[in-house]
């Protein structure tokens, strides 16, 4: 550690161990040595550790577990808000080998929730589509959408598995978008999520709910709610406050 000098001895063990861990040499679920095995090995002291990891736990690259011990902490995908619409370009961008599995592609009537979603009358048909998206081969997306049938009748020639719904709309069926509207909240797995993500009943997801606007008549093009799993996402929202708006005083 001798590139690390004139800095405080726990901000030179979190940067090495930290560099470990982002040059691989340290694979995520793998563990981490003790406190007591790391104090012993570098030289120093028991709270000087401590404090490294709990920076290091901070940051996100290593979890703790209660009676089991200190583990590097799986990597999760950071997307920006706009990125929520194609999911498969965010994970290519990041490196990540990404793949679908089609697992539902049905006509359905629309109850009344999806028709005022979609604006359209209940009982209309509509397409349901569920998508699994995997990202070096562990599921990490739930895609559940809904589309108007009569919105986007050429669905059907398209293979699902290998071109975004986004992609498909926008460029296949040449649809200008006008808007997005989209919501994020906290979930937990039911047991079909649970099994298709391959985490435990009551996991934590996060629940994306999103609709797409075409801009020649304003009209739904798309409603989804897709489920991340929360061990794998964290979303980043950059929000740009007009120069002319002053704060209001409590």
């Amino acid at each position: 550690m001798s590139t690390y000098l004139h800095k405080p001895l726990y901000v030179q063990i979190q940067e090495f161990l930290a560099e470990k861990i982002l040059a691989g040499e340290l694979s995520p679920e793998s563990r981490i040595p003790s406190e007591r095995e790391l104090s012993q090995e570098l030289g120093v002291s028991r709270m000087t550790v401590r404090r490294a990891i709990t920076e290091l736990v901070n940051e996100g690259l290593i979890e703790r577990r209660h009676g089991a011990g200190t583990f590097v902490a799986k990597p999760k995908v950071t997307y920006d808000a706009f990125e929520l619409i194609s999911y498969a370009q965010a994970l290519l961008s990041r490196g990540l080998m990404v793949s679908r599995q089609l697992l539902e592609f049905s006509e359905i009537p629309a109850s009344k929730r999806l028709g005022e979603h979609l604006h359209v009358e209940i009982g209309q048909s509509l397409y349901r589509v569920s998508l699994l998206y995997l990202a070096n081969r562990i599921p990490v997306v739930l895609v559940r959408t809904f589309l108007p049938c009569e919105r986007c009748q050429e669905l059907l020639e398209y293979d699902l598995e290998k071109t975004s719904i986004y992609d498909i709309v926008t460029e296949g069926l040449q649809m200008r978008i006008q808007s997005v509207d989209q919501s994020i909240e906290a979930v937990i797995a039911s047991e079909s999520a649970a099994r298709q993500l391959r985490v435990e009943d009551g996991f934590p997801l996060l629940m994306i709910t999103r609709t797409v606007y075409r801009a020649d008549d304003g009209f739904p093009i798309e409603y989804s709610q897709d489920l991340l799993r929360s061990d794998y996402a964290r979303v980043h929202i950059n929000v740009a406050r007009p120069e002319d708006t002053v704060p209001t005083p409590e």
